[in-house]
């Protein structure tokens, strides 16, 4: 019989994204709006912010204020002070 692991009675944790920098966090915008099922123009309306910039926020090629990336991960649910910091 194999020796069974402390680690094998623990419930399956879904792994968290580490927030290394601000493409990271453009990443996981994209992500979970893709899990919502919500277009970029939809969310760039919501979120007050002109469409082409939200593309290049998601793809990390554009920076932007920390105040868009609260309203962003906000109206997406994503609690970015609960992710997995270095």
């Amino acid at each position: 019989m194999a020796h069974k692991s402390s680690h094998d009675d623990e419930p399956d944790i879904p792994r968290r994204r580490q927030l290394l920098d601000a493409s990271d966090l453009g990443e996981m915008i994209r992500l979970h709006r893709e899990r919502l099922g919500i277009a970029q123009l939809e969310l760039a309306s919501m979120a007050g912010i002109d469409p082409g910039n939200l593309s290049k926020i998601e793809r990390g090629s554009r920076r932007s204020h920390l105040d868009t990336y609260l309203k962003l991960c906000g109206i997406l649910g994503i609690d970015i002070f609960a992710e997995v910091r270095p």
